[in-house]
């Protein structure tokens, strides 16, 4: 319970004003669960952990409850001493500002025999094998094709089936390849390349059958335990499914995996994603997989899509400056293309003063990239529309400007180009001509630096490709870029003199200096094996894998001639390195130890 506590101390003192701990007051519960006891109410205690004054409350909010005592100060307790027969309700408390964390103590209380002889015999109406979904992937095509470009293998059946629909990336179908010696179907089946982690196959919104929680899902599979993370969701959170596959890779076999819901659902999801678990160069046929089946009864694992009863801060947020002094951060949420998740896009901290973003933090995981590497047509720079103007650089197109850079200078030797912190990549853009919000936020200003030459250009992106190509994984990947700004950095200044009167383009506006960044650096953590269905703060120091990029900004002249390096291990910094040049706390829920490393053979530079 201790370190539990300090965790949830960590979550209220690092995330300000969003969480609504500004003034520093906390009250909670510890997480709990348990049956009502009817003999002896004193017995169904909870405890509380608080610095202020606390009020107890349920939910949902029901009558003939009482807890004894009902108001508390600091630390304490408090014990339910009634509540109605046959219902389960949650109990927290608030501070004396009805400020409320979203932990609870679950308690459930029998309904009783109720007069009825009977033996209850529990499960008579829970329908068994009953098949919810089945694919077999049709008919082969005649030649391999990706699966997002046709439709013909979409055989589903099942009493779920009517609802579903698919969503993947890197996945073909095809036949030549029989798994029916195994005792698959030998129609077509699906085979997912193994060289990116982005890659991944969906089955969406499963109906299941109202009130049943125990499933068995089945599948055949031609690639080994660990190749393939399989995961579970109820459309809003995502759990991991322990199974066993083939013995060695491209040797087919059934897997069959039964799973227990903690509550009963209305729609499941299921996607199938490498594990980034083995070298790619292994795996040259790719993970085939056929014939998926979810099918009532059995059970086995437990996955709960509730809470689970610890509150975290998002694993990528830099700890909020000490001095916010012409300071800003914001969040963007957006919605994924294909699965329409709604989630968080990036979190910002922009200095008003140099107008410049100083870290762009965001996770990155392959629903993000839903909808392709497009980049829109015609590129959407824009406004942050949660600054002024003259909060935030101009580095939008004014209506008859066509420039194409961020800023200039008065020397016409320096230009720089409008260089993306999180790139327009790492969003799916969908339709180019119509763009997805969740591509068109990091066009916003507050997401754009001035970058200089080809060189840096060049490192930047290919840092850019490796990280996506490469350390993507299930468990998700949490990265930062930043800017820097050492001395000798240069004074440019935006377009706000563009749009003044179109005789006075060479004029230049001293008053809204822009600063041009020294320095970029990214940081990414993950854990080590990709699929632990665990949170960052849940994990062992020895689970988790951390390291940074620097790179020196060019100076904005042209230096397309100059021979572009490649990018090696010499560019690799610690976190904790990063964290002494810039003064910014990274990743302030793991160890100092996983701060400290920079092993370039975790992130394939050997």
């Amino acid at each position: 319970m201790p370190g539990l506590f300090v965790l949830l101390l960590t979550f209220f003192t690092a995330c300000g004003g969003d969480d609504g701990a500004e003034d520093g007051t906390y009250a909670v519960v510890e997480a709990a669960s348990f049956t009502f006891n009817e003999n002896d109410p004193t017995k169904n205690v909870i405890q509380v952990l608080a610095n202020t004054e606390w009020t107890v409350y349920w939910t949902p909010e029901t009558s003939g409850v009482s807890v004894s005592p009902a108001t508390g100060s600091g630390n304490g307790s408090f014990y339910v001493a009634d509540m109605p027969a046959g219902q389960t309700l949650k109990f927290g408390v608030k501070t004396a500002s009805g400020k409320a964390v979203s932990q609870f103590a679950t308690v459930t209380r029998t309904s009783g025999s109720g007069g009825d002889d009977e033996e209850d015999d529990g499960d008579d109406d829970t329908p068994t094998g009953e098949i919810v979904f089945s694919l077999d992937f049709g008919a082969a095509p005649a030649s391999a094709d990706f699966a997002d470009s046709f439709t013909s293998w979409q055989t589903q059946t099942g009493s779920g089936a009517g609802s579903v629909g698919y969503a993947s990336y890197g996945v073909k179908i095809r036949s030549g390849y029989d798994g029916a010696s195994a005792g698959a179907s030998g129609k077509g089946y699906a085979t997912m390349t193994a060289t990116k982690a982005t890659n991944y196959f969906t089955v969406k919104n499963i109906s299941l059958p109202a009130g049943v929680q125990n499933f068995t899902l089945s599948f055949y599979a031609a690639f080994a335990t660990g190749d393939v993370v399989l995961s579970v969701s109820d459309g809003s959170s995502t759990r991991a499914l322990t199974y066993q596959a083939s013995s060695s890779y491209n040797v087919w076999s059934e897997v069959t995996v039964g799973f227990t819901l903690a509550n009963p659902v209305s729609n499941l999801t299921i996607t199938l994603a490498p594990s980034q678990a083995f070298n790619y160069n292994d795996r040259q046929y790719g993970l085939n997989f056929d014939d998926i089946v979810l099918t009532t009864g059995g059970g086995g694992q437990q996955i709960d899509f509730g809470s689970t009863g610890k509150e975290y801060r998002w694993a990528e947020l830099p700890a909020t400056p000490a001095d916010m002094t012409n300071r800003k951060i914001h969040t963007f949420w957006s919605t994924t293309v294909s699965t329409k998740q709604h989630l968080r896009n990036y979190t910002y901290c922009y200095d008003t003063k140099r107008h410049c973003p100083l870290w762009i933090a965001h996770p990155q995981h392959a629903c993000y990239e839903e909808g392709g590497r497009t980049r829109p047509k015609p590129e959407p720079w824009a406004a942050d529309p949660n600054m002024t103007q003259a909060e935030q650089a101009i580095i939008w197109i004014w209506p008859g400007d066509n420039r194409d850079k961020y800023v200039v200078s008065e020397s016409p030797l320096y230009r720089w180009g409008r260089g993306h912190m999180l790139a327009s990549g790492y969003r799916g853009c969908g339709d180019a001509n119509n763009p997805a919000e969740i591509n068109v936020q990091t066009f916003y200003s507050c997401n754009i630096a001035p970058q200089g030459g080809e060189v840096f250009s060049s490192l930047w992106l290919q840092a850019e490709q490796h990280i996506q190509d490469n350390y993507v994984c299930a468990d998700t990947l949490y990265c930062v870029s930043g800017a820097h700004f050492d001395e000798g950095a240069i004074a440019a200044y935006d377009g706000s003199w563009v749009n003044t009167n179109a005789q006075t383009r060479g004029h230049i506006d001293e008053s809204k200096p822009c600063e041009v960044p020294t320095h970029y650096y990214k940081l990414i953590l993950r854990t080590r094996n990709g699929n632990t269905g665990k949170a960052i703060q849940d994990c062992s120091a020895s689970e988790l894998i951390a390291v940074g990029f620097w790179f020196e900004n060019g100076d904005g002249t042209d230096d397309s001639g100059a021979a572009k390096p490649t990018l090696d291990a010499s560019y690799l910094k610690s976190v904790a390195w990063i964290e002494q040049q810039t003064g910014f706390t990274f990743f302030p829920d793991v160890p100092p130890s996983v701060k400290q490393q920079c092993n370039p053979s975790d992130w394939k530079f050997f």
